[in-house]
């Protein structure tokens, strides 16, 4: 079993979140965390203000920095690390002292059953930071984005081909993430080449598609209120492009519509790449398996009686982001649907974004125009 030190931690809370609210920091504490019965420095610590996600952890040598703000100075400060007592007292109490030794004592533990939810809370704090980070990572509206659309559909031994250019206009963007919000101010037209009026919006699905830019609505594995209805595990910790980064493997194994995003899923699981700069979220991929589906979004119930739906759908969905903003949805889908096997891979891809000379649109296109 791996131990929770595999995790090489710098939660530096987002101080740029504070400064964004005109807050004053009052004192810098600096410090070491030891072990109380042999002095040897205690890596990874997480410290953090008691009802805040406000925090950092120790590094490799026990030691710690930690900026606080004018309105948490009342805050209790509290120390934890895997096979140690937890210590918490009045931060104010640190503030005399220019370099602190936090002495924690050692405490036995069933190392593998404490090495999997010590691991799983800290996951959950880097999450919930990502989470509250959006705001901060991510651009805000209004802008509009210009996609290409293309869907590769193989129905038994046929294929063809679907392809649009659509224009998103986002109200508010990243600023307000919520579902309610994406959903009132996030637009878009769809332009087909020819005249072919055949297929609508709800037969391309674009909002089930976006609906998977769980970055913009906060929701699903970015929802802070879901996070403990997930199995989380650190799958690695690549450098890219010069940048570290988290990638935490989350699953349900009793998937939820909350969770899944999918009214009938029976599996549910993918991973959420996180930057260890400042929590920006680069990637989010999730594999989901449901007996069935909605025609018109996975995320509806069928009713009673209504035979017209698709049958045992599997499907594999990536969202990427780059330089603040959605750059690319992929999703890899099969079903069966009135006896026929169905194959499709879609794409999304947005090819410019602007914030000026910007196209205003009121409503979702459900035929496309010319």
């Amino acid at each position: 079993m791996k131990t929770v030190t595999i995790i090489t931690l710098i939660l530096i809370t987002s101080l740029a979140s504070f400064a964004q609210n005109g807050s004053k920091v009052v004192h810098t504490i600096k410090g070491k965390v030891v072990n109380a019965d042999t002095n040897e420095p205690i890596s990874y610590t997480n410290i953090g203000l008691e009802g805040t996600f406000y925090g950092t952890a120790s590094n490799e040598e026990g030691n710690f920095e930690l900026k606080i703000p004018e309105e948490l100075s009342d805050k209790n400060i509290f120390f934890s690390a895997v096979g140690f007592k937890n210590r918490q007292f009045p931060v104010k109490q640190l503030f005399t002292t220019e370099n602190t030794t936090i002495k924690l004592q050692p405490q036995s533990y069933d190392v593998d059953r404490v090495d999997i939810e010590a691991q799983n809370l800290v996951l959950i704090r880097i999450l919930r930071m990502a989470s509250e980070n959006i705001r901060y990572n991510n651009g805000a509206g209004p802008f509009n984005l210009h996609c290409s659309y293309t869907r590769e559909t193989t129905k038994n031994d046929s294929s063809y081909t679907t392809s649009a250019d659509v224009l998103i206009y986002d109200k508010t963007g990243y600023s307000q993430p919520s579902v309610l919000d994406a959903y009132r101010s996030r637009k878009y037209r769809v332009n087909k080449a020819g005249d072919d009026y055949s297929f609508t919006s709800n037969m391309l699905k674009l909002d089930e598609l976006l609906a998977f830019d769980w970055v913009r609505s906060a929701s699903e594995i970015l929802n802070p209120a879901l996070l403990r209805d997930y199995s989380l595990s650190l799958k690695d910790q690549p450098n890219i492009n010069g940048k570290e980064y988290w990638v935490i493997v989350y699953k349900q194994v009793l998937p939820t519509l909350e969770g899944s995003g999918d009214f009938y899923a029976t599996a549910f699981e993918g991973t959420i790449t996180i930057s260890k700069e400042n929590y920006a979220v680069r990637n989010i991929s999730a594999k989901v398996t449901s007996p069935k589906n909605n025609r018109q979004d996975r995320s509806l119930a069928i009713a009673a009686g209504n035979t017209d739906f698709l049958k045992n759908v599997s499907y594999e969905f990536t969202v990427d982001y780059k330089d603040l903003l959605l750059n690319k949805i992929t999703l890899s889908k099969d079903y069966t649907y009135k006896n026929e096997t169905f194959s499709e891979q879609t794409v999304l891809q947005v090819n410019r974004a602007h914030a000026n000379g910007l196209t205003t649109l009121t409503s979702r296109d459900y035929f496309p125009g010319k």
